[in-house]
């Protein structure tokens, strides 16, 4: 039974693993689009000034 136990410990390792690097990717990406944003709303009044 020993090794059973150490096959579901490293399963939960890896579902851990995966949910940690998904939760990153996560937020890397609301902070691109945070950024995205900003730069578009800087160009948008960027052009009025020009107009």
């Amino acid at each position: 039974m020993q090794g059973f136990t150490y096959l579901v410990a490293a399963y939960a390792i890896a579902w851990v693993g995966l949910f940690i690097y998904l939760a990153v990717v996560t937020l890397r990406i609301h902070g691109l689009r945070s950024e995205l944003a900003a730069v578009e709303e800087q160009m948008r009044e960027q052009q009025e000034k020009s107009e």
